[in-house]
């Protein structure tokens, strides 16, 4: 399924964009710029929040895939067995 495939790819983009502006929100609290640090604890929000949203359409997805594999596999074993 080429939408599950590009949600996971997506999350590994944002899971890394967050740990770069987690790692940048350090450097400036660090050089003690703490209006840029700031900035950067925003941006890594966002993406924990985007994070979230892809995990729910995944986990969403998984779902949905389950139920139609549990279908498929009742209509494959019904189709095997015509007596019943």
């Amino acid at each position: 399924m080429h939408t599950l495939d590009h949600l996971k790819c997506t999350l590994q983009q944002k899971e890394q964009a967050l740990i770069q502006y987690v790692k940048y929100m350090r450097e400036a609290q660090d050089s003690q710029k703490p209006t840029l640090a700031a900035v950067f604890a925003d941006l890594a929000k966002a993406e924990e929040k985007h994070i979230t949203v892809i995990r729910d359409q995944l986990d969403d997805l998984a779902t949905d895939k389950r139920a139609l594999n549990v279908y498929q596999d009742v209509s494959q074993y019904q189709a095997q067995r015509p007596n019943l």
